[in-house]
């Protein structure tokens, strides 16, 4: 294997066996004030050459990201459904977040939620360096403890409901963290859930719930893909429409 194949592969192997990647949302060894140093000190401000920049870093140091494979999935779903109110359940780094803002049109909003609060110290800053911070909003925690403080800000946002529901954080809570949104009316007719790693971790709930047990609740493709920055390994995104 080529030195970056092998560097790429082990951080993802410490990354993964990590106390702290699924209590904390991080790797515990740095690599996310390490990435933030790489985008402030070699990214150009501007969305494009931030996103390279963690593409370039995360395939030396593996981060949990999208990843630019996956990424052009949701740059299609995005292009295709055009949305103005978008929640992200999940922002790790920014890379996301930057992805999805950077098509959105003037006066649309990606609300971002993130549990730790160092991750969502790291996203904002990457989202000011690429230039949309006006189009991004982080919250620091759970849904659970802030579905009243995000219910208040699509209030102010004059919207109902959200357009678009990126689910890309831990995966134990797809499922309820949907029927959350569900319950108290912040997802609806033409909603669109769009779900990461449903092989590689996977979310076996969610994925019955939509795919068969609810199927009749919504209009689902999934789609079959390679995990972030590991060719090697399956992936697959589902992408549910609201009926």
């Amino acid at each position: 294997m080529a030195p970056e194949i092998l560097s790429r592969t082990w951080t993802f192997l410490t990354a993964m066996t990590s106390k702290t990647i699924f209590m904390e949302g991080q790797a515990g060894d740095g690599r996310e004030k390490q990435l933030l140093k790489s985008v402030v000190e070699d990214a150009e401000r501007n969305p494009e050459s931030v996103m390279k920049t963690i593409d370039k870093f995360a395939n030396r140091s593996w981060l949990m990201n999208i990843g630019d494979d996956k990424g052009q999935l949701l740059d299609k779903a995005i292009a295709d459904r055009k949305p103005k109110i978008i929640l992200e359940l999940g922002a790790y780094v920014g890379y996301s977040a930057v992805r999805i803002s950077s098509q959105l049109d003037e006066g649309s909003k990606l609300i971002s939620l993130e549990m730790c609060p160092e991750n969502a110290s790291i996203t904002r800053q990457v989202v000011d360096h690429a230039g949309l911070s006006d189009k991004v909003t982080v919250v620091e925690g759970i849904l659970t403890d802030k579905v009243e403080e995000i219910k208040r800000m699509l209030q102010e946002l004059n919207a109902e409901t959200f357009d678009f529901v990126f689910i890309d954080h831990d995966k134990r809570y797809y499922l309820s963290d949907y029927l959350l949104l569900k319950e108290n009316g912040l997802v609806g007719k033409g909603t669109v859930l769009f779900a990461d790693n449903m092989k590689i971790p996977g979310s076996p709930p969610y994925r019955e719930y939509v795919l068969n047990s609810n199927k009749d609740e919504f209009d689902t493709v999934e789609h079959n893909t390679r995990f972030e920055y590991l060719s090697w390994l399956p992936d697959s995104v589902i992408i549910s429409t609201l009926k």
